[in-house]
């Protein structure tokens, strides 16, 4: 029974807001600093934390023996985990450098239109 309400509830939970951040939703703190392709990236990842999610249930219904299956659910959900952390760190680590090229960008042409020698 815990099985199907973990799959209703993570479904109910993480799906939408996947779907909702693939199409390019967020919230407006969000879109103010994030880009749009950070968000999609955000979704992806999303995505793959709730498939991480279902993993495990979907596992224990296999005919596999117990400690096989808490062995491959563990080591599937740690592996998804992590994917997902490494998009996300990615796509935060990608803003910082944008934001960095467009500061000095901004900078060179401040620069450039007040008539500095270069």
């Amino acid at each position: 029974m815990f099985l199907w309400l973990w799959l209703i509830g993570w479904s109910a939970f993480v799906l939408p807001l996947a779907i909702a951040s693939l199409r390019g939703w967020a919230p407006k703190r969000i879109q103010n600093r994030t880009s749009p392709w950070g968000v999609r990236v955000r979704g992806v990842a999303m995505l793959v934390m709730w498939i991480g999610g279902i993993v495990g249930p979907l596992l224990h219904w296999t005919s596999l023996d117990g400690d096989d299956t808490l062995f491959l659910a563990t080591v599937a959900q740690v592996g998804l985990l992590m994917l997902a952390a490494g998009l996300i760190g990615g796509s935060q680590l990608g803003e910082w450098f944008h934001r960095r090229a467009m500061r000095a960008r901004a900078a060179d042409d401040a620069d450039h239109s007040a008539g500095r020698p270069q």
